[in-house]
């Protein structure tokens, strides 16, 4: 038998949890998946967990600027994944519509808009892949 698809996390779209740890932003600039290179890790959207009374787009947002440097608009919720160890993260998409320079106090080394999502994820377990090519958005590997 193969390895647990996802590693084990369930993908749900079209919905919205009760409750939520962290919020994950699908963020493009046009059709080009942009991802930001994590001093520790290697590339992933930006996002992180949610401050207190902070909605799901203010998260977005305030993730987006502090690890892209990104403003956004168009911010679209889609759903949400649990992964196999409980965390659960919304996930959202957004465009890119300016950039400020990054504050040098996050993670963040660099930030780039691909083609196709890199191979040097900081994730193994697919869930970007699954995701761009569920909901239908660009930028995932054929």
């Amino acid at each position: 038998m193969g390895p647990t698809p996802l590693n084990g996390a369930v993908v749900r779209l079209g919905r919205l949890p009760e409750h939520h740890d962290s919020v994950v932003c699908l963020l493009f600039s046009g059709d080009r998946p942009v991802l930001v290179r994590h001093r520790d890790r290697a590339w992933e959207f930006p996002g992180g967990h949610a401050e207190a009374g902070e909605g799901i787009e203010e998260t977005a947002r305030r993730e987006a600027r502090e690890e892209a440097g990104a403003e956004i608009s168009d911010v679209r919720v889609h759903g949400h994944y649990v992964l196999a160890g409980g965390h659960t993260t919304v996930v959202t998409q957004a465009q890119l519509i300016g950039t400020v320079p990054l504050s040098g106090d996050f993670e963040t080394v660099e930030v780039r808009a691909f083609d196709v999502l890199p191979d040097d994820l900081s994730w193994d377990d697919g869930i970007y892949a699954h995701l761009l090519r569920t909901i239908g958005l660009p930028g995932a590997p054929g």
